[in-house]
This record gives C-alpha cells, sequence and structure tokens, in this order.
C-alpha cells in the first residue's frame, strides 16, 4: 500500500492530483514540492498536499511515488537534482504532454533502482496555476501510461491503480503510438485555436466590435487557445516532428474548401461538409472515447454557487449515477448549460423528469 507520494509542481495538473489523491485516499501523505512558499500554502489551505517545501531533499526523501507535474522543459533539472536523494524502488511518472523525448531522457538520467513511468492526463484548463486546479478533473478523463521494455511491472501497476483510483481511465501506449495521436486531437486543435483567435484579433485591433460578436461558437472553438502559453510552447517544439505534417494536412483540407468556394463548386462544398460532419457524428460520446456510449442530457443553469452539486444529489438520491459532467457556459457571468452523461437509457429519461420537475430547461442529446 503507497502511503507517501510527492507532486513535484502544483499548477493546475499537480495541484489537482493532489486534491483527487486526498479525496480518494485520505491516509495518504502527499508532499509537495514548489519554487513559491506561497503556492505551498494555498496547496495546503485547499487539502491538495499534506505539507510542502521549497527543498528537492526533504520532498523526495521518503517518497514512494513521484508525480513530476512541471514544465517538461524542467524535468531533467530536477531528476538530475533529486537522484541523490531517491531511495531504491522509487516510482517516478511525470504528467507531460509529449512522451518519446521525456521518456527517453529520464530513463537515462535515472538510476537502475529508480522505476519511471511515462503518463500524460488528458485533462486540463485554460486558467493557469493551482487556482484551475479541481479534485474531480480527472473523473472520466483518458490517463495515458507510456511503458517501455524497461519498465518494471510492478511500477505500472502501482501508476495505474493510482491512476484509476483518482478516477481516469488508463490507457497504454508506446510514446511514439502517444506523440502521434495526441499530436492529432490535442496539440494540432490548440495551435488552430490560436490561428482561428490571432486572426480575429487582428481585425478587432484595426477594427472593433468582432469580439462583442463572439458567440458560442467562437468562445468553444477558441477556448483552449486561452490555456498557458508557455507550456503549450514547450509542447509544440518538443513535438515538432509529428506536428508539422499534420499542419500541412490541415492546410491542405482548408485549400480544398478555398477551391470549392472560389470556383463556386457547390457540389464539392457540400460533398467536404458533409464528409466533416459524418467524421464529427462518429466521435464516441463517451469523454475522450475511451468509456462506451452515454446518453446525455443537457440542462440549463443559473451562474450560482452549488448549482452542480445541487442538481448532482437531486439525481443521487434517486439512485441515477453521473458518469460524466461537462460544463458549458453559454455567455459570461449569465449561467450556462451543464451536460450530464448516463451508461443507461432510463437513467437519461428519468433524469429529464426529475430536473423538469424542479423547473429547470432539460434537453436530451447524444444517443
Amino acid at each position: 500500500m503507497i502511503k507517501h507520494i510527492t507532486i513535484i509542481g502544483l499548477g493546475v495538473i499537480g495541484g489537482s492530483l493532489g486534491m483527487a489523491l486526498k479525496g480518494k485516499k485520505p491516509w495518504i501523505k502527499v508532499c509537495g514540492l514548489d519554487t513559491k512558499q506561497e503556492v505551498l500554502d494555498e496547496a495546503v489551505a485547499r487539502n491538495a498536499i499534506d505539507w510542502g517545501t521549497l527543498h528537492p531533499e526533504e520532498a523526495v526523501r521518503n517518497a514512494e511515488v513521484i508525480f513530476l507535474a512541471t514544465p517538461m522543459t524542467a524535468m531533467p533539472g530536477i531528476c538530475r537534482e533529486i537522484v541523490p536523494f531517491l531511495r531504491p524502488g522509487t516510482i517516478i511518472t511525470d504528467v507531460g504532454s509529449t512522451k518519446r523525448y521525456i521518456v527517453n531522457t529520464l530513463q537515462e538520467i535515472l538510476p537502475p533502482a529508480v522505476q519511471f513511468v511515462g503518463g500524460h492526463p488528458m485533462a486540463g484548463s485554460e486558467k493557469g496555476g493551482l487556482k484551475g486546479a479541481h479534485e474531480l478533473l480527472f473523473e472520466n478523463a483518458a490517463y495515458i501510461l507510456t511503458p517501455t521494455s524497461e519498465t518494471a511491472s510492478h511500477a505500472l501497476e502501482t501508476v495505474k491503480q493510482l491512476v484509476q483510483e483518482i478516477g481516469a481511465k488508463a490507457i497504454l501506449l508506446s510514446p511514439e503510438e502517444h506523440d502521434r495521436k495526441v499530436a492529432a486531437v490535442s496539440h494540432l486543435p490548440h495551435l488552430v485555436a490560436s490561428a482561428l483567435v490571432s486572426t480575429v484579433g487582428e481585425l478587432e485591433e484595426r477594427e472593433k466590435g468582432y469580439f462583442a460578436l463572439a458567440a458560442g461558437g467562437f468562445r468553444d472553438s477558441t477556448r483552449i487557445a486561452a490555456s498557458n502559453s508557455e507550456m503549450w510552447c514547450d509542447i509544440f517544439m518538443q513535438n515538432a516532428n509529428v506536428l508539422l505534417p499534420l499542419i500541412q494536412g490541415f492546410r491542405q483540407s482548408l485549400k480544398e474548401l478555398e477551391r470549392a468556394i472560389v470556383k463556386k463548386d457547390q457540389e464539392a462544398l457540400l460533398q467536404i461538409l458533409r464528409r466533416s460532419r459524418m467524421f464529427r457524428e462518429s466521435l464516441p460520446t463517451g469523454l475522450k472515447g475511451i468509456i462506451h456510449e452515454l446518453f446525455e442530457l443537457t440542462v440549463t443553469v443559473p451562474d450560482q454557487p452549488g448549482i452542480i452539486a445541487e442538481l448532482s444529489q437531486l439525481l443521487g438520491e434517486k439512485g441515477i449515477n453521473i458518469s460524466d459532467i461537462a460544463i458549458q457556459p453559454v455567455r459570461e457571468d449569465d449561467g450556462g448549460t451543464i451536460r450530464f452523461g448516463f451508461i443507461r437509457e432510463d437513467w437519461r429519461n428519468q433524469a429529464v423528469e426529475i430536473l423538469e420537475a424542479k423547473g429547470f430547461p432539460v434537453r436530451k442529446t447524444g444517443v
């Protein structure tokens, strides 16, 4: 049984890991290592860690499992710094968004008595730092683990069990397969969102009023562009060899759309749009495509504290199990919608009746 865990870096992911671990396994002692005392104090206050330190030796001395939750560029240096203080059998795992580079680098740095398991939780927040952390960030999220031939089976199983205990779904991929697939479904969308918001932003600078008209479509398409810029710069640079061909493919898709519009070829344009819609509709409705399809509903709610807990309690009292929750703002500071997912259709139908009886506007979505 793991009793001592250290989290190095208390941002969105590190802080959320601590909160989830303390929420699910309160007997585990979680130590936090950060460069700022005020961050450590806030992490203790939010029950993300039991205690914190600015000193690496103190942080890792008794650790059985260590999570590296810093920017990827800092991970090699941190590992070199803590190696002298690690006890044999310590397991180290990271949360980096690219895997081939970091797995190869850290396996070279760490001694044979210390086991490394590459990891990447497919979860995050556009809010940076500890303020964006949340205990439920990993619920039903894909958490990719990237073992190699050098990874000990007991180390992999330990990290996998911790991942599952915080509510995530563990997926095993090689580092190379991870980088190919995550670049397509995560890195490219972020890059496209950044380009889109920059394009409209430059128009806004020349003529005010574009952003004032930005409704749900634009906000949803560009929300991820508000994420940590330094982190995403690291990701793009680390995974450039995979990302660049994807950019070329995306450019080709834009050219096909442009060509159809320039030629006024309505049939070609329709075929492109219909094909895109077909691909979009084939996406699994379960979060990140790793759980079975969900029966969903969306409910419009006022912007007030505790509204999610209120709705969850209403359904929980009737024995309805919620498999997925996503918040979908409609307008800033003016309420929004919450999407609930259920693995059973009858639970979804019962939920609709319960929420409508309480006066909430509800709409069935998904399958």
